[in-house]
């Protein structure tokens, strides 16, 4: 069913994944010409190696089921990876669902083929754990992928270089944001890329050019999460300081349309995603009650999820929208029914459960496990 490595890398294994709200409707408060002029850079083709695994048997579900609120009691472990001191910090699936990519704080981004699971280094490592863990930034996504698999995003270091690359692993575009980059978004139209981190402006970069376009300057700073709505009208951003606030800005004017506050209390934002039908924001922090629902015509919080015992790092809703997973410090992966907010299965791990995600088709939802490495699950046969 798959061809050999060397040919799934080069053709496609980047075929390029609480009391009343307090709401203000506000313009931006300032838009600037980003002052960076990126300079595209040529790298040589990464080779592709194939390197040793551990794997379970494989038992990849090929049926017409999918992963949803009526079948999740039926998953199984298909697959693990055994990553000793990671900290893998992104987990996304190629659209095609035939390669499953990640991403470590370190730098290093691999690819596993479905199925064989064999594993191919795009990104070698450039730092160890133990120095990344100093930055106290610790949450931050680090790759992003194009809508149609052929270009993925990265981000490292202290300065927050970008770099966008070709399915030959070439280097498209490549500039600094200035500092640590904390959250990366291309819109799902594939033509815009918007970079947050540890500043006052989201950048916004236009991935057809290869050219910023414009600085979302805020009066708030520390963006930990940047994300489209799906029908790409709307992006959100989230910050955490001088305090805690998500604001809307409109994509085809760059103005900022409104913000959402629930409350005083100093908390992280660890994740923030649309619903499918882009009507709902989920978002998972440090609170009390870790997972919220915002509800975007009349920026309320209609439905909350308590059940972890400690905060979840990363959320992801299954394709049909059906579930909710969530992969937490408190060592768990939960699932909810989003129809009735009901947890119904936990998945327990040895150590914090970082980045989630499902395959586009559905059929296999993968999450990192730091200090361990990457479980895949998918339903019974």
């Amino acid at each position: 069913m798959f061809k050999p490595l060397f040919v799934i890398i080069i053709m496609i294994v980047l075929i390029s994944a609480c009391g009343p709200a307090a709401v203000t409707k506000s313009p931006m408060d300032t838009t600037l010409p980003v002052p960076i002029t990126p300079t595209p850079t040529v790298s040589p083709t990464l080779e592709p190696t194939p390197l040793p695994i551990s794997t379970l048997p494989v038992s990849v579900n090929s049926s017409n089921q999918v992963i949803n609120a009526e079948t999740v009691d039926q998953l199984e472990m298909v697959a693990t990876f055994d990553l000793p001191d990671s900290f893998i910090n992104t987990v996304v699936f190629s659209p095609d669902n035939l390669t499953l990519i990640t991403a470590d704080m370190n730098g290093e981004v691999l690819f596993w083929e479905r199925g064989t699971w064999e594993k191919t280094q795009f990104l070698p490592a450039r730092s160890l754990e133990a120095d990344d863990s100093t930055t106290g930034v610790y949450f931050g996504g680090t790759l992003v992928l194009s809508p149609d698999g052929n270009t993925i995003v990265t981000a490292y270091g202290e300065d927050g270089v970008v770099t966008g690359r070709d399915r030959m692993g070439q280097a498209l575009f490549d500039f600094s944001f200035g500092s640590r980059v904390i959250s990366l978004a291309i819109s799902p139209d594939g033509k815009i890329l918007a970079v947050g981190g540890m500043k006052i402006n989201v950048l916004i970069f236009d991935l057809e050019t290869n050219q910023p376009v414009v600085d979302l300057v805020s009066d708030h700073e520390y963006v930990t999460n940047v994300v489209f709505s799906p029908d790409n009208s709307i992006l959100v951003v989230s910050y955490e300081r001088p305090d805690n606030v998500m604001k809307m800005w409109d994509t085809a004017t760059w103005q900022e349309t409104a913000r959402f506050s629930h409350t005083t209390d100093r908390f992280d934002y660890h994740d923030l995603i649309f619903s499918p039908d882009g009507q709902v924001v989920a978002f998972a922090t440090t609170e009390v009650v870790e997972i919220k629902f915002l509800e975007l015509s009349d920026l309320q919080i209609i439905m909350e999820f308590p059940d972890h015992s400690r905060a979840p790092y990363s959320i992801t809703f299954s394709p049909d929208g059906s579930l909710l997973a969530s992969a937490s410090d408190d060592r768990t992966v939960r699932f909810w029914n989003i129809e009735t907010g009901v947890n119904i299965k936990t998945i327990r791990n040895g150590h914090e459960a970082g980045a989630i995600a499902f395959s586009p088709d559905g059929k296999l939802i993968a999450y990192s496990i730091w200090g361990e490495g990457i479980q895949v699950w998918a339903l019974k046969q």
